[in-house]
Formats: structure tokens, sequence, C-alpha cells
């Protein structure tokens, strides 16, 4: 019978017991030559479960004493940016309870006033608990909408798809100045109960790179002001064209199916440019449809872009893009149908489009674009912007 190895844990606020039990069962009977590559492994699993942070290892070879280490204590703080033309502030706690995971907190600060922040905590298997509230001031203070909202959830990830559990409320206010009946009448208090679906697929090869993404989200019936089905998709392909030229094209597109005929869907749960996707061209929030009064958003859109990228530096391209889309939002669930809203999403009489040129800067996970736009096609009650600014996901 072999003897008990000893294996000592320095740096990990875990219990002995809990260690040995979850990563060190069955480690007695490895015979010597393969220790190091097994404590190579564990030392790994343990970095993934957040019980160790920067692990190491030691084998004292007089005594066959095993120390693991955990070279940082755990805590860590850091800026960044995102697609949503937001920053983040996240300060995370890496084992707080002795079984691995991490307590996180986080502050998000847009350019166009709106503010996000979010308490959670994730267990080593990956499941979160998350409380966050956020607001969004209005951009142009008399004519849109002041948005605050209060979420708790429950998510779980399973490869490339992760589900969630939630619960929330919305709350959508216009300052004493905005009189327009339009945005008066989409005021008000708002609370939904449902599941939601992300589902992302980053694929790279030497000559093309694809990305697919698809949000779906289902809004209960009884616990919630409106029950509705919410989908969103992304597709982006890009390819070299010629030496230091390639293309770059991206389809977004978004529907929302309102299964409550004696309400509308909440201002908060539809759809904006520039949040939720990318119109050059026009200022942000402030697309919906023709007719109607702007920053009213949309519940269902599409947007077609096209990009041409050549490098003029390791981090750094110049490109010329067009863009073509457009929204619809019916409000009256008892006089629309998805052929009437289809007529109106893809008439050319409201269709929109514009044409850029401009710098993309590689700044690592996405890009950041700065260009001068020209819309090309617009309607009548569209607010106008020749100057863009741009994070898109790299893929």
């Amino acid at each position: 019978m072999k003897d008990e190895i000893k294996i000592k844990f320095v740096n990990i606020k875990s219990k002995n017991e809990f260690l040995l039990e979850t990563y060190f069962k069955g480690f007695n009977e490895l015979p010597k030559r393969d220790w190091e590559k097994a404590l190579e492994y564990i030392v790994g699993v343990m970095e993934n479960d957040h019980v160790v942070t920067k692990g190491d290892f030691e084998i004292d070879s007089k005594t066959d004493e095993i120390t693991v280490i955990s070279k940082e204590r755990g805590i860590s703080f850091g800026v960044s940016a995102n697609t949503d033309k937001t920053s983040s502030t996240r300060f995370q706690l890496a084992n707080p309870f002795g079984k691995g995971g991490l307590v996180g907190l986080e502050f998000n600060a847009g350019l166009y006033k709106n503010n996000n922040g979010s308490l959670s905590y994730t267990d080593r298997f990956g499941n979160t608990l998350s409380l966050s509230k956020s607001s969004q001031d209005p951009v142009i203070k008399e004519r849109n909408f002041k948005i605050d909202e209060t979420t708790f959830s429950y998510s779980f990830q399973r490869n490339s798809n992760k589900f969630s559990i939630f619960a929330g409320d919305s709350t959508i206010s216009v300052l004493k100045k905005n009189k327009n009946k339009e945005h008066l009448a989409n005021t008000g208090l708002a609370f939904k109960t449902g599941i939601s679906h992300i589902y992302s697929n980053n694929f790279k090869s030497k000559s093309i790179n694809r990305f697919f993404k698809i949000q779906n989200e289902l809004a209960f019936p009884i616990l919630s002001s409106c029950s509705f089905f919410k989908s969103n998709i992304t597709y982006s392909l890009d390819f070299p064209l010629y030496e230091e030229l390639k293309l770059r094209t991206d389809f977004v597109t978004g529907g929302i199916f309102n299964f409550s005929k004696n309400s509308m869907i909440p201002l908060s749960e539809r759809f904006f440019n520039g949040r939720h996707y990318n119109l050059e061209g026009f200022v942000d929030s402030s697309l919906t449809e023709k007719g109607r009064s702007p920053y009213l958003g949309s519940s269902f859109f599409f947007t077609f872009r096209t990009a041409l990228l050549h490098k003029i530096k390791d981090n750094a391209s110049i490109m010329a893009y067009h863009c073509i889309g457009n929204t619809a939002l019916p409000l009256d669930t008892n006089e629309t149908t998805f052929k009437s809203t289809a007529l109106k999403l893809f008439s050319p009489n409201s269709i929109r489009s514009s044409i850029g040129l401009g710098v993309s800067v590689d700044m690592g996970p996405a890009d950041i674009e700065c260009s001068l736009v020209k819309p090309l096609f617009f309607n009548s009650q569209d607010e106008i912007n020749n100057f863009a600014f741009g994070i898109n996901i790299k893929i």
C-alpha cells in the first residue's frame, strides 16, 4: 500500500479537506513520474474555478512533499471599453467563500448619459446570480426618455449557450419640457419575468472569419406587463481580397412579437440604433418607424453593412463602407400582422442608407471606428449625424 502523499496549500482561502476531495482524489495512486503533468492539469482547473489566482506548485525532491501555491490574493480591478459604447470599471474577488467562484462588482458609464451597475456571484461551475440596475438619462432632454431598470437574474453556461431566468421592472419618463403626445403615451412602469438564451460562435480560418450570435427572450404572460418573444441575430463575415485589402459584411436583425393584445411593447424592450445595432449617419437612439416621432425605438429592424478595409499599420486600417437598413414599430396589435410589418420594414419608400469613410483601430477584442458619413436615403423625421463613432466585435 502506498504511503499517503503530503500536500500543502499556500495562500489559498479554502479548507484542506475541500481541496483534497475536489482536486486530488485518486492522486495518491499515480506513479511519481506522472505527478508533474497531473499537477499542471489540476492547478489549471483550480485557476478556472477561481480557487487560485496564478497558481503554481513545487515538489520537494527529498521528502516528495507537494506545495500548491496561489501567487496572488485573487483581488482584481480593471477598466475596459465595450461594444455598446460604454466603459466598464470592474472589481472582482476570487474564492470568497472557500469553494471557488467569483464575486464581481461592475459599473458601466456610457457616452450618452447611461450608467449601469451590477453585483454578481459566479460559482466554480459557471452559474451566476446577478442584481443589476441601469439608468439612462435623456440624450436630448426635451426630445427623448429617461429609462430606469432593475433586474435580478440566474444564469448558467453550457458550452456556447447561455441560459437565464430573470425578473425585473423598468420606469420610463420624460422631462416636463417634453410635450410630445407620442412620447407621453410611452411612459410608465413595466415589469417582466421570463427566460433568455444566447448562443454565439466565432469561427476563424486562414482565409475566412465568421461570427454568429442569436439572442432569444421570452416574457411570461401574467408575470409580465406585456408578454412577448424577442429575438436578435448577428452574422458577420470577413475575408481577404488582395494583400492588405479585406472585405467585411455585417447583417443584424431583430424582432419583438407581442402576445398581449391590450398592451404595447415597453419602450425599455425596444431596439435602438447605437445601442442594439449600428446604422451610421443617424443620431443614436433616434430611429423609429416612418411617420412616428423620433426616439420611440423599434420592435423590428434590419441592417446590412459592407466595408472595405485597407491596413496601413499593424493595428490601423482605412475603411470605406455602405449601410442599408430600416425599422418598424407596430403599436396596435389588433391591426398588425406579420405581413403588414414586413411590408413596412422592406418598403423602398422608407429604407435608410448611408456611405462613410474613416479609420478602424484594432483594440484587441474589438475595433474602434471613427468616420465621416453621408446619409443617402432617409425619412423626413430622421435626425442626421455626419460623424460616426462605433465599437465592433472583432471576428
